[in-house]
Parts: C-alpha cells; sequence; structure tokens
C-alpha cells in the first residue's frame, strides 16, 4: 500500500449538515455554494493523490457551468457522461446542474447499437467521454443527436468537431446564477427495463438532497466515504455523493472495484464508511482472512443484499459497528430499513417501511392482499419531493408504473403481523446480477442477431453467492446446419454487448418449449437447469472482455 497522500480530516472536525426541510433550499448549486462559503477549505472529494476541497469545487463547478453555457446548453436539456468514476466526472455533471440542465451517466460498458442507442436516448447536443473511450464513439456511423464532443484526458489527436473538456474552463470561473428550482429534474439513471428498451429514471434536486440529508443521519465530520462502483449507477451517488454534500464530510473516489486491493484503498484513503453491491462484499467475505483485516477505519458499511447469517461474522472479522439491511430502488432509493440495532432479521427479511413512504403489497386487482399473501411492494410519499420525477421520454412508462396513485416497483413481497416485509420474486423479466438489474429480452434480442441462431430463451439460474442474484443461462436452438460453439456464441456476445450479457450458462437445444399462445415456458427451462451437457463459461475458461 502507497503512503497517504492526503491527511485524514481532524478527529473533531463537526458535521457541517445543510438543512434540507424546506423545498426551496433543495438546488444542488446552492447547497455547494453554501458549503464553500461556510467550509470552503475542508477537502470534499478524494481520489488518489488529488484533493479537490468545497471551495475549489464550488469555482470548478461554476468553469464548466460556463463553458457549458457557451455551447448552447440550456435549463432543461441534457448533458452526456460516458466517463469512469473521478473527480471531474462529478464536477462536471454539477456544471450542468448548475444551468438547471440534467446531466445523465451512459453505461462505459457499452460498445456499438448500445451505445448508439444509448446516446439516443438521452438526446443530449453534447457528450463528454473520456479519451480511452473515444474509440468506440469513432466505430459509430453517426452519434444520434450528438452535436459536441468534448474528450477528458489525453488524447493524442482529437478528431474533427471534437475537443478536450478541459477547454470548457476557458470561460472563467465567475458565479453563475442559480436558475434551478427544488422540483426541477437533475439526473438521469438508466435502468434495463422488460421491453428491451432502458428506462431513464429522472431525479430531481429536491430527491437527491432529500435522500442524502437523511443518509447523514449516522454520519461525522470526520467521516470518509469510500465509492468505487460505476458512476452510471446509483450506489456512488446515493452511496456516498449527496450525502457528503449535504453534510460536509468526504467521498473517496475510486475508478474500479478490486477485491484483491479493497482494504488498502479503505486504509489509504481512511475510509469510515463503503457501500457494496450484489456479490462484491461476497467475495470480499471469501477472501484468504489476512492478519490486517481489522486494520481500518470503517464504522459502517452499506452492503446489499448482505445474507444474515454471514453479516455477524463479516462485521467481527472486518471490525464494522453498523450494518443496516432494507430494500429499495433507483426510483425509490430507501423503501425498507432492517437496522442492525440487534434484531434477529431471517432469511428475506427486508425490514419495515421507512416513515416517509406509504407502503402496500398489492394483488392483480389492486387490492391490498393479506398478512402472509404475496403481493407487488406498492408506494407512495408522505411529503413531496422524494420520488422519482418518471421516466425520461417515456410518459406511457410513467403512467404505468404510476397506476392508481401507487408506483408500482415490479418486486413481489409477503408482510408478517409485525409488518416485516419479506421479498417473494421479481414480476419484471430481468434479473438480477452482480448489482446490475439485466433485461432478459435485451439480451435475447443480441443473440438472434447471430445468423446461425433460429430462436433463444435467457432466463436466471440461482446464483450460488446470494440467494437474491441470478447466473444468466440462455437456451438457444441453432439454424439447420448451423456450426456455431457455444464459446463463438459468446465471443459473439461479448463483441456486440456489455460484457455482463455473456452467459455463464448455455445450453442449445433442438426447440424451445412453447405454450398454446407461443410464448416460451421459461419455468421448464429453468426447472430443467445446468445438465451435464451445458456448457459453462468458467469451466471452458471463458474470460469475457470488458
Amino acid at each position: 500500500m502507497s503512503e497517504r497522500a492526503i491527511p485524514l480530516p481532524p478527529a473533531d472536525q463537526p458535521l457541517n449538515l445543510q438543512d434540507m426541510s424546506r423545498l426551496e433550499d433543495r438546488v444542488v448549486g446552492r447547497v455547494l455554494a453554501r458549503q464553500a462559503a461556510e467550509i470552503g477549505d475542508r477537502v470534499w472529494l478524494v481520489s488518489g493523490e488529488r484533493a479537490v476541497t468545497f471551495a475549489q469545487a464550488d469555482r470548478l463547478v461554476s468553469g464548466y457551468a460556463a463553458g457549458l453555457r457557451a455551447l448552447g446548453l440550456e435549463k432543461g436539456q441534457t448533458l452526456a457522461l460516458v466517463m469512469h468514476p473521478s473527480i471531474d466526472t462529478l464536477l462536471i455533471g454539477l456544471g450542468a446542474a448548475r444551468l438547471g440542465a440534467i446531466f445523465t451517466t451512459i453505461s462505459t460498458d457499452y460498445r456499438g447499437e448500445f451505445l448508439r442507442e444509448a446516446l439516443e436516448h438521452a438526446q443530449s447536443a453534447i457528450l463528454v467521454v473520456d479519451a480511452e473511450l473515444t474509440e468506440r464513439f469513432d466505430a459509430l456511423a453517426d452519434l444520434g443527436p450528438v452535436r459536441h464532443v468534448l474528450v477528458h484526458g489525453d488524447a493524442p489527436e482529437l478528431k474533427a468537431g471534437r475537443r478536450a473538456s478541459s477547454d470548457l474552463l476557458a470561460h472563467g470561473y465567475a458565479p453563475i446564477e442559480e436558475v434551478a428550482a427544488w422540483n426541477d429534474v437533475v439526473q438521469i439513471w438508466w435502468s434495463s427495463g422488460t421491453t428491451g428498451k432502458p428506462k431513464g429514471i429522472m431525479h430531481s434536486h429536491s430527491s437527491v438532497l432529500r435522500m442524502g440529508w437523511d443518509g447523514c443521519e449516522e454520519m461525522a465530520g470526520d467521516d470518509v466515504a469510500y465509492v468505487c462502483t460505476p458512476m452510471y449507477l446509483g450506489s456512488p451517488w446515493s452511496g456516498g455523493i449527496w450525502s457528503s454534500l449535504v453534510g460536509g464530510y468526504r467521498t473517496a473516489i475510486d475508478r474500479e472495484f478490486s477485491v484483491s486491493r479493497f482494504w488498502d484503498r479503505i486504509r489509504y484513503y481512511g475510509a469510515t464508511k463503503f457501500t457494496t453491491l450484489g456479490a462484491m462484499h461476497i467475495h470480499l467475505w471469501r477472501a484468504a482472512p489476512k492478519p490486517d483485516d481489522l486494520d481500518n477505519r470503517v464504522r459502517q458499511a452499506v452492503c446489499f443484499p448482505m445474507p444474515y447469517d454471514i453479516l455477524p461474522l463479516f462485521k467481527e472479522r472486518f471490525g464494522i459497528r453498523e450494518m443496516a439491511q432494507g430494500y429499495g430502488q433507483s426510483e425509490t432509493f430507501r423503501v425498507f430499513e432492517a437496522p442492525d440495532d440487534g434484531t434477529k432479521w431471517v432469511g428475506a427479511a427486508l425490514g419495515r417501511p421507512v416513515p416517509w413512504f406509504e407502503v402496500k403489497l398489492l394483488g392483480e386487482n389492486e387490492q391490498e392482499v393479506p398478512v402472509g399473501e404475496v403481493g407487488e411492494i406498492c408506494v407512495r410519499p408522505r411529503e413531496p419531493g422524494i420520488l422519482f420525477s418518471g421516466y425520461f421520454g417515456a410518459p406511457e412508462e410513467t403512467l404505468r408504473a404510476w397506476r392508481n396513485l401507487w408506483h408500482h416497483t415490479g418486486d413481489m413481497a409477503t408482510r408478517d403481523a409485525q409488518d416485516v416485509h419479506y421479498f417473494a420474486d421479481r414480476k419484471k423479466d430481468y434479473i438480477r446480477y452482480k448489482g446490475r438489474n439485466i433485461s432478459m429480452n435485451e439480451v435475447e434480442n443480441v443473440i438472434a442477431r447471430h445468423a446461425a441462431v433460429l430462436d433463444v430463451a435467457a432466463f436466471g439460474i440461482q446464483s450460488e453467492e446470494l440467494e437474491s442474484e441470478s447466473e444468466l443461462m440462455v437456451a438457444v436452438v441453432n439454424r439447420p446446419d448451423a456450426t456455431l460453439t457455444q464459446a463463438e456464441l459468446a465471443q459473439f456476445i461479448n463483441d456486440n454487448a456489455p460484457y455482463y450479457f455473456v452467459p455463464r450458462y448455455i445450453d442449445f437445444l433442438g426447440e424451445l418449449p412453447r405454450n398454446p399462445h407461443g410464448r416460451v415456458m421459461k419455468p421448464q427451462l429453468r426447472e430443467k437447469g445446468v445438465t451435464p451437457d451445458t456448457w459453462d463459461r468458467e469451466k471452458a475458461g471463458f474470460k469475457p472482455k470488458r
């Protein structure tokens, strides 16, 4: 481990919590400006040896805003970012927010048609992309609505019409008048839908700051939140960035998660809190114990979901004080909480509803189901400005999710007489894999493009690591006389889709089971599961390229 480059915050440093109780105070740029005025010299963001104070961040955000405004970005328009996690990814996004615009982070795993469609969906005239990712855009016939490409980082040669992102700062750092209101959309996250088209989850200034305010409940002024998940996911924002902005403490940003280096990075930054998704923490648990496992400052870990039988052992091994569990979505943030307060949570327990949401389990006729029966988790807010603002460019999807004055999550649960809720199933045709929701329809569409494929069905097989996650499996029917192998199909998927679309298991079948209506009977395929004839990516030694 390299020597720490940036001193830790003083142990007696107080939290500088901004009051978010008034809706009109919930504007991202104003909160940053207040922190800059009150604790400007305090370090807010660190990444490697780079540190940025609240005052420096506020100044840089104004500079980026000025540059984006010169390119024509206006209130209500979108800015697309295809960038790895970094301080600049955050600050450029906040530059758009200062103009009342909307920033959206697009998956850095996208290539080809996925990337082109993502640009179409984002409807942004301005794109900021990391230099190492520009070759993916060079391969596209057109960039859709994009008119300006800004390249971040060292690019040996910029193509015509492309500029370095640092050019944005050439317009000066004068303060920019805040034009955003609390209920204006500030950020869009993308989630796979069941139709194969991604859904843009819009969040207002109010919803991200209200969530950040709630996240400060157990924090202190000397805390350091560590984030290492992609910024096109919600976890780094909800797990560190928005809360640290509201609370005035520090967030450390690493580009990626590494099992072997995780605890060294925790020690390097002096992190007191971290967030992991899916099987990330299971991999940390399964790593060989080391003598320095207890050598860290971590007081709080947000590891969703963590099996309840492992949780106390994980806490003891790594010396962590608090590891609450719960349930939430990108649309809602937290809905249920299972506090780490000595309660013996078991099995698939999600916990009890948070006080700011009304929660019901609704059945087929939109009626609340009795205790013990399975229903869809549906929520509605008890206060304004805390739920997502709808799906970007998809009013029909928004109305479908918000029918009868309830937001329908698509997840199924039961509850007991003590109002403890238990996860039951997923209503939508997607699987949860390593913290990502993967649409089966999207996977099938990619595979169907192969000339040798006649029919395909994608589905989930229970993960050995986590009860709530699935390994991806596909059943494929090849065209007559086709010579396609499973490894060749895996390579085709890897070349044309995000790496996590490459299935763990591939079965070649003579035909797919279908019902009288022609629909594939996936329960039969799941029940059949993995057989001796099933191709296993892990056993075959096939490693998807990111």
